[in-house]
C-alpha cells in the first residue's frame, strides 16, 4: 500500500502501481484525482477477492488542521490493452426510467457514454474487461473512458473531512474474463454481499392497480368496481394497490382529498384484506409541495438554494398545477416527519406493502437537472453529501415500515436504494403503446444480474387497452389514453411478462376492457412465476433505448422456457439447435412466442451455449 500527499489545492494526483503474483489483470499507474479546497491524503490497496474481483479500495484523509470541502473525486485506470475504436462497450443500466444499457464503440462516446453501476469493455481476443461499484454510501461513482482509460469518478458535492477524518470512496471492483454472463452474475452476487442482503422477501403478487387508467383521479367506487371485475377474472388474485393521488398535497400524508372520505384509506384497506388481499400505497417519498401544510409550517425540511431561497418546480398537468419541493432528510424533523406518516399507514389504516416513488429526487444532480436556476443546494447538515442524506431517508422510511412490510422502489438510481428495499421497479413507466414494450424490455433485463440476489425485479403494470377499451374517466396524462394497440402487441407485453419479475399488476379499467384483453390480464397471472430470467443476446442490442432484447430464457424449478420477441416490423428467422429445436423458428414483425425446454440439459447449460458472444 503506498500514500501520497498533494502538495497542491486543487487538481491533486495520486499514483499507485499493482503488480500481484495473485492478479490476473495487472493494474498499473492508476491515479485518483481530488479536486478540494484543501490537501487531501489518498491510499490505495488492491486486493483480490475469492470471486475473482479485484477490490480497488481508496481512502480519503484530511490530515490538516481546517475542515476541507471536496468538488470531485477522479480515479483513472489504465489498459493494458489499446483502446480502439471499433471495440464495443456497454454501459450497465442504472436508474429507472432515464439510463437503460447503452452499447456503443469506444469511437462513438457521446454524453450519454456512463454509468453508475458499471462499464464493460469487449476487447478483440473476445475477453471482457470490467469495472463497476459494490456500494454507493457517500459518492455516486460514474463509469466512463476517458483518454484511451477506464475512468470512475464522482461529484464531491462539497463533502466536508474534519481534521484527522477518513473515508472510504465507494467499493470499486475490476475483472477481465471471457464469460460476460457468469461476470455479471458475479457482480450481482458480490453487490448482495457487501451490502448484507442475504435473502429476499417472496414477491408473489397478482392484482390491480389504479394508476395507468385513473392517473390521480379516482374514487373509492373506481377501485371497488374493479375489485369486483378482478374476482370474476381471476379469484386468487392477491393484491390491490392505491397509486398516487389520494393526498391533499405531496407531503401532507395523513390527510385525504374530500373524495376518499368519508372512510378514506382505512375504509379501502379494509375491503382489501377482508378479501384476503394485500393492500399496497403508493406515494411520493421525497418531494413534498409548496401548498402542503408541511411545507408551509416546517419550510426548513426542504432544500434550499444558494439564496436561501426554497427550491420549488412548478409543473402542469391535466389535473392540477404542482409546485414541487424536496425533501431535506437530513434534518431529524423530516425523518420524524416522514417517519410519522408511514407508521400513520401502517398501524392505522394497516398498509403493509409500500411503494416509494420519485425516489431520484433525493439526489442532488436530479433535483439540480429539473431546477436550472439552482447552481448550489442548501441542506440543514452541509457536511453531507445527497447520498448520505438519501440513505438518512431510506434508513427512517425502512425502520418506520418495518421488516414486514414490502418496500418497492420507484423511479430510483438503483445503487444508493439496494440494502433498504424488497423490490425494485427496473424499467420506466409503462405506457398502453407499443413503443414503450421494447424499451421497457431493454431496461427492465438488463438488470437481470439484480433480480433475484439484491432485490425483485418490477416490470411495472400490465396494460393491454386501447381507446375503444376507455371511458371518460380514463387519465388525460400523455401516452395514456386514445391509443391503438393490435392484440399481437399485447401479446408481446404479456409474454414479456411471463418471463419477467414475480409481481404482477393489471391497471386497465376492467369494467370496460374487452374480453379478449382481459384473457391476456388471465394468462400472465396463470403462467407460472420465474425464478431467474437471462436475456442471452445481451452483446447484441442496447444501441439505442428501443433497441429490445429478442432471446430471453428464465426457469421455474426444472421447467425453463424460451421467449422470441420480434420487436421490429419485418419478419425474423430464429436458429435454436443449442435448444434443441432443429428447425428455425418464423416469426412476424411485432409477434412473439413462448417454448418450453423438453430436453436434458440445465439452466446454466443453455444459458452458456446460447448467450451471445
Amino acid at each position: 500500500m503506498k500514500t501520497k500527499l498533494s502538495v497542491l489545492l486543487i487538481g491533486m494526483v495520486f499514483v499507485t502501481t499493482f503488480l500481484s503474483a495473485q492478479t490476473p489483470y495487472s493494474l498499473k499507474n492508476i491515479t485518483v484525482n481530488v479536486k478540494s479546497d484543501l490537501p487531501v491524503t489518498t491510499t490505495q490497496k488492491n486486493t483480490q477477492q475469492a470471486d475473482g474481483f479485484q477490490r480497488l479500495k481508496i481512502s480519503l484523509t484530511n490530515k490538516g488542521k481546517q475542515t476541507l470541502t471536496i468538488e470531485k473525486i477522479s480515479v483513472n485506470i489504465p489498459m493494458n490493452e489499446k483502446l480502439t475504436n471499433n471495440l464495443e462497450i456497454l454501459y450497465g443500466g442504472s436508474c429507472m426510467g432515464q439510463t437503460p444499457l447503452l452499447r456503443q464503440t469506444i469511437g462513438n462516446q457521446t454524453n450519454k457514454s456512463s454509468s453508475r453501476m458499471y462499464e464493460m469493455v469487449r476487447l478483440a481476443d473476445g475477453q471482457y474487461v470490467f469495472v463497476g461499484s459494490l456500494s454507493w454510501r457517500i459518492f455516486l461513482p460514474n463509469f466512463t473512458i476517458k483518454d484511451g482509460a477506464l475512468e470512475v469518478w464522482s461529484n464531491g458535492e462539497g463533502k466536508q473531512l474534519k481534521p484527522g477524518q477518513t473515508i472510504e470512496y465507494e467499493q470499486i471492483v475490476l475483472k477481465k474474463t471471457n464469460n460476460w454472463f457468469d461476470l455479471l452474475e458475479q457482480f450481482g452476487s458480490a453487490i448482495a454481499v457487501e451490502n448484507n442482503i442475504k435473502k429476499l422477501k417472496p414477491a408473489y403478487y397478482s392484482g390491480w392497480a389504479t394508476w395507468d387508467y385513473y392517473g390521480r383521479v379516482f374514487t373509492p367506487k373506481d377501485i371497488y368496481d374493479n375489485m369486483d371485475e378482478l374476482n370474476k377474472l381471476a379469484p386468487k388474485a392477491n393484491m390491490i394497490q392505491i397509486d398516487g393521488g389520494w393526498w391533499t398535497e405531496r407531503g401532507d400524508y395523513k390527510s385525504l382529498r374530500a373524495n376518499m372520505l368519508p372512510g378514506g384509506i382505512k375504509e379501502i384497506v379494509s375491503r382489501i384484506t377482508a378479501e384476503g388481499k394485500t393492500p399496497g400505497l403508493h406515494f411520493d417519498g421525497f418531494r413534498g409541495d409548496a401548498n402542503s401544510e408541511i411545507c408551509k409550517t416546517h419550510p426548513e425540511y426542504f432544500l434550499h438554494d444558494q439564496d436561501g431561497k426554497l427550491i420549488i418546480e412548478t409543473v402542469q398537468t391535466p389535473d392540477k398545477i404542482m409546485r414541487n419541493t424536496y425533501f431535506d432528510y437530513s434534518h431529524p424533523g423530516a425523518r420524524a416527519h416522514i417517519a410519522d406518516c408511514i407508521k400513520n399507514m401502517k398501524d392505522n389504516w394497516g398498509i403493509t406493502y409500500f411503494k416509494i416513488d420519485f425516489m431520484r429526487y433525493g439526489l442532488e444532480d436530479f433535483v439540480k437537472e429539473r431546477n436550472k436556476n439552482v447552481k448550489t443546494i442548501k441542506a440543514f447538515d452541509q457536511g453531507l453529501t445527497s447520498v448520505e442524506r438519501f440513505r438518512l431517508g431510506m434508513q427512517t422510511m425502512r425502520k418506520a415500515m418495518g421488516e414486514d412490510s414490502y418496500f418497492l422502489g420507484c423511479s430510483a438510481v438503483f445503487g444508493p436504494c439496494i440494502g433498504f428495499v424488497d423490490g425494485m421497479r427496473t424499467g420506466g413507466d409503462i405506457h398502453p403503446v407499443y413503443e414503450a414494450f421494447p424499451e421497457r424490455c431493454l431496461a427492465n433485463l438488463s438488470q437481470f444480474y439484480l433480480s433475484g440476489k439484491v432485490f425483485n425485479g418490477d416490470a411495472d403494470y400490465l396494460v393491454f387497452r386501447e381507446g375503444i377499451d376507455e371511458d371518460d374517466k380514463v387519465s388525460q396524462e400523455q401516452f395514456k389514453h386514445a391509443g391503438s394497440m393490435t392484440i399481437s402487441e399485447a401479446q408481446m407485453w404479456a409474454d414479456f411478462n411471463k418471463l419477467y419479475g414475480t409481481a404482477h399488476l393489471h391497471s386497465d379499467n376492467l369494467v370496460t376492457l374487452r374480453p379478449e384483453r382481459k384473457a391476456l390480464v388471465k394468462e400472465v397471472f396463470d403462467f407460472p412465476a420465474m425464478e431467474e430470467t437471462v436475456p442471452l443476446d445481451f452483446w447484441k442490442h442496447g444501441v439505442d433505448k428501443s433497441d429490445g432484447f429478442e432471446l430471453i430464457i428464465a426457469h421455474k424449478g426444472k421447467d425453463i422456457y424460451l421467449g422470441l420477441f420480434n420487436w421490429s416490423d419485418n419478419p425474423k428467422e430464429y436458429a435454436l439447435q443449442a435448444f434443441e429445436n432443429p428447425n428455425p423458428i418464423h416469426l412476424v414483425g411485432r409477434h412473439s412466442i413462448i417454448l418450453k425446454y423438453d430436453g436434458n440439459k440445465s439452466f446454466e447449460q443453455l444459458c452458456q451455449e446460447l448467450k451471445s458472444k
